[in-house]
């Protein structure tokens, strides 16, 4: 964590591969799912270097994943539950999540979507859906 003070400019995909080990990170012991983490797609955003979805959980909760790219999809590099939507009153939708100082934000917009990491509320990352 001490690497993202020094460098605030680093790549989206290095800040979730860093922070991930901060985050609570799910693993699938089986192949099925257990109804509490079925789940439906919300939004989904591909970039450079990175994928990221969020769902709403059977429970209502929303959930964040990213996958840093190369991926298979199986297992996500950050996940980040209970996060908050909200709607703007130009029709996007933000979906926040936070993970101690850091605040993810997939923004779901009139375009392909963007993503955008703070820490501190400083802007330290922002990935635009469709740069790949």
């Amino acid at each position: 964590m001490n690497s993202l003070n020094k460098k605030a400019q680093k790549s989206i995909s290095a800040i979730l591969a860093t922070v991930c080990g901060a985050a609570s990170i799910v693993t699938v012991a089986s192949v099925a799912p257990s109804p509490a983490l079925a789940s439906r797609n919300l939004f989904s955003c591909s970039a450079e270097g990175l994928i990221v979805q969020v769902r709403r959980l059977r429970n209502g909760t929303f959930r964040y994943e990213a996958y840093n790219i190369p991926t298979n999809m199986r297992r996500p590099d950050l996940v980040l539950n209970n996060g908050t939507v909200r709607r703007d009153l130009k029709g996007d939708t933000y979906y926040s999540f936070t993970n101690g100082t850091y605040r993810y934000v997939a923004i779901q917009d009139q375009g392909y979507g963007k993503v955008i990491v703070y820490n501190n509320n400083r802007v330290i990352a922002k990935k635009y859906c469709g740069d790949v």
